[in-house]
């Protein structure tokens, strides 16, 4: 337990002592510096010389003890009693158990330290990171990011307490999913059935529409003496396809039927038809659209 009331936390003798050995097997020695400044340089831009080198670790009776490698710098500071105490920093997970010693710091006011409880300033890079991921200005303050936070774990709040009525409203389970929930609505409130008869009346309908449009094209030609009554069969089918087109060659054609005059056989009728279509690139087009020969 710290002297600030911070803890407890209890060693796994085992895990530190791994660590340790996996980092001298890479040359790697715990610093030792002066008031943790090693944890905190790179956010104050203070400087942070070494005091000492840890070489060897070991525990003796649940206590951890250290071999320390001092330069000449600090080992005159602490002849000079400049410096009194030792300050571990250490990793330790959930449950309050060290797994790793970071490092130790030279200090006149000892305590159990953690890697983001060093000082008593707050975190820069920690800060920094959560404005990034807020999407807030970068010169925002702490105080705006923690209003920030709040505001988004209210609206998750409100958005988790409406999906909680809306599955009590349907009948659905609690932990039902949104596709689930949006599923449920669909066959409470619109019935797959009546969706798909009420789909098939809108579909009849439009092709009872399409073939009134047609039949009215046709006879609108046949009036006008653009077409003659005997090659309304031939015209349909390209109508049907390409209204557009039949429109622009009605409008184009001449006159082959006087209206309220039969001055031609039906055969005639269809021949000349037949030949005056072939003629006009739309309604060829159109014939081809409608696979007509």
């Amino acid at each position: 337990m710290g002297r600030d009331g911070r803890g407890p936390w209890h060693t796994d003798t085992a895990a530190v002592l791994t660590d340790f050995a996996a980092n001298q097997a890479m040359g790697i020695d715990p610093v030792v510096d002066y008031d943790h400044l090693s944890m905190v340089c790179l956010e104050t831009g203070q400087k942070a010389p070494a005091a000492g080198w840890i070489k060897q670790l070991e525990i003796r009776d649940g206590e951890t003890w250290a071999r320390i490698e001092w330069n000449a710098a600090a080992s005159t500071a602490i002849q000079a009693k400049e410096w009194r105490y030792l300050s571990p920093v250490f990793d330790f997970d959930a449950s309050g158990r060290v797994v790793r010693l970071v490092a130790v710091g030279l200090t006149n006011q000892p305590n159990l330290f953690l890697r983001a409880l060093n000082t008593m300033e707050t975190s820069v890079d920690l800060l920094k990171q959560l404005i990034e991921l807020l999407g807030l200005d970068p010169a925002a303050d702490t105080a705006t990011a923690i209003n920030s936070v709040k505001a988004l774990k209210s609206a998750s709040t409100d958005t988790q307490t409406a999906m909680n009525s809306l599955r009590q409203a349907i009948g659905a389970a609690a932990d039902a999913d949104l596709k689930t929930v949006a599923n449920s609505i669909m066959t409470s409130f619109a019935p797959r059935a009546e969706y798909e008869r009420v789909a098939n009346s809108l579909q009849q309908l439009q092709a009872g529409t399409a073939a009134a449009e047609v039949d009215k094209a046709l006879d609108e030609a046949i009036a006008a003496g653009k077409i003659a009554p005997a090659s309304r069969g031939f015209y349909q089918a390209m109508c049907s396809t390409d209204m557009k087109a039949f429109k622009d060659f009605v409008k184009s054609a001449p006159v082959v039927v006087q209206p309220g005059t039969e001055t031609t056989t039906r055969a005639a009728n269809s021949k000349h038809d037949n030949q005056q279509a072939g003629d006009n690139p739309l309604i060829a087009n159109a014939k081809a659209r409608a696979g007509t020969k």
